[in-house]
């Protein structure tokens, strides 16, 4: 819960928008909504949608799109340039979810909070099943804990 609660700070505390931090970019680089649309295959509509702050590029064509332009990840999801150390940059999946958690409404805060509950319900459950299989003693490792 605490990721999340991190997530909602960088969220509220950006000055732009994630569009308009795309447009800024895009004017930066002297490139026009179309070419990022044809570089990243999808339509010039669609850019503009997400200049207007209506429409998200998939984490893949943010990606993308990042290198296009010479800017992060980081500064294009949050707004602020991100320690090259943290774990934001050290595992993939760990930026597609802060990267997904940037895009998301207010709204949506609560259906997020329920499918992570979920997630973390289910693998409990699959975990408490693969250690009643085991022989006594041996237990599977718990996914859950945070390496240190």
């Amino acid at each position: 819960m605490c990721f999340f609660l991190h997530c909602v700070q960088y969220y509220k505390q950006m000055k732009q928008s994630y569009g308009e931090r795309l447009a800024a970019a895009l004017r930066l680089k002297n490139l026009k909504q179309a070419d990022l649309a044809n570089a990243l295959n999808i339509t010039q509509a669609a850019v503009s949608k997400i200049v207007n702050g209506s429409q998200y590029l998939d984490f893949d064509l943010a990606v993308k799109a990042c290198k296009i332009l010479d800017i992060s990840l980081g500064w294009l999801a949050y707004g602020a340039e991100l320690d090259a150390n943290s774990r934001f940059f050290s595992n993939p999946e760990r930026q597609r979810i802060e990267y997904l958690l940037t895009i998301i409404t207010e709204a949506e805060y609560p259906l997020l909070i329920v499918a992570m509950e979920e997630i973390i319900e289910i693998r409990l459950k699959d975990e408490k099943n693969e250690n009643a299989d085991k022989p006594a003693g041996q237990t599977a490792p718990n996914r859950l804990r945070r390496k240190k």
